[in-house]
């Protein structure tokens, strides 16, 4: 059963409420294990409540970090997610979190992913993934009209995949469908009119993001 959406007015308020629902869960993964995982997405939409995470009291030094996805770009390019959690979240109070990146070898595209593969094992259960979805309702680097992508979703097992975007930087890596899911909580942010409607829609027109709707643990939603 699809979770009911929580609905913000404002991304503020979404990001105090995300904020808090994280920071118990984490807590409570090292009080239980000793430590905790997280898989964090890119672009703009979570740059203000990873701002807000590296400001919480933490032991971030029992937090090991991972991506999602990633732009097969240098460490140093505007367009990598790595360096954009690095600048906001690796900062403050959270400057000693373990950021393992998606991108070891920036000339080598497939044996990159193999790299990728053995780093990211620990992060199969991970206790939190956070997602986000474009105009066009990819989530992770799981596109519409991509073959990888389409494998990314079918995949019986967790894996990482080289998969293809429409857009520039087009070559990507991202989890598959099967190893998000493994996560013990899985959730969805995303704001305004626009993208609301391609969420609702995402069923009828077969966007990616209608194929993680049922294991979602939770959705929230910033009207501005």
């Amino acid at each position: 059963m699809e979770k009911q959406m929580i609905v913000f007015q404002n991304m503020e308020a979404l990001e105090n409420e995300m904020c808090k629902s994280m920071v118990r869960i984490l807590t409570d993964a090292i009080q239980q294990k000793g430590i905790a995982t997280l898989l964090l997405s890119g672009g703009g939409t979570p740059k203000g409540l990873y701002k807000r995470l590296s400001l919480q009291d933490l032991n971030w030094d029992k937090i090991n970090i991972g991506l999602v996805d990633e732009r097969f770009v240098e460490g140093s390019s505007k367009y990598s997610n790595a360096k954009m959690i690095e600048d906001i979240l690796i900062q403050n109070k959270a400057q000693n979190a373990n950021l393992v990146k998606m991108v070891f070898n920036s000339t080598h595209y497939e044996d990159n992913l193999k790299l990728v593969k053995e780093q990211y094992e620990g992060f199969k259960d991970a206790d939190i993934v956070i997602l986000g979805m474009g105009g066009d309702g990819h989530t992770a680097s799981i596109f519409p009209k991509d073959n990888e992508s389409e494998k990314c979703l079918n995949d019986s097992e967790p894996s990482v995949r080289n998969t293809n975007a429409p857009s520039h930087p087009e070559k990507r890596i991202s989890l598959n469908k099967a190893f998000i899911e493994g996560a013990k909580n899985v959730m969805l942010m995303f704001s305004g009119g626009l993208k609301k409607s391609v969420f609702e829609q995402s069923e009828s027109k077969m966007l990616p993001i209608q194929y993680f709707k049922k294991n979602l643990t939770a959705i929230y939603f910033a009207e501005n």
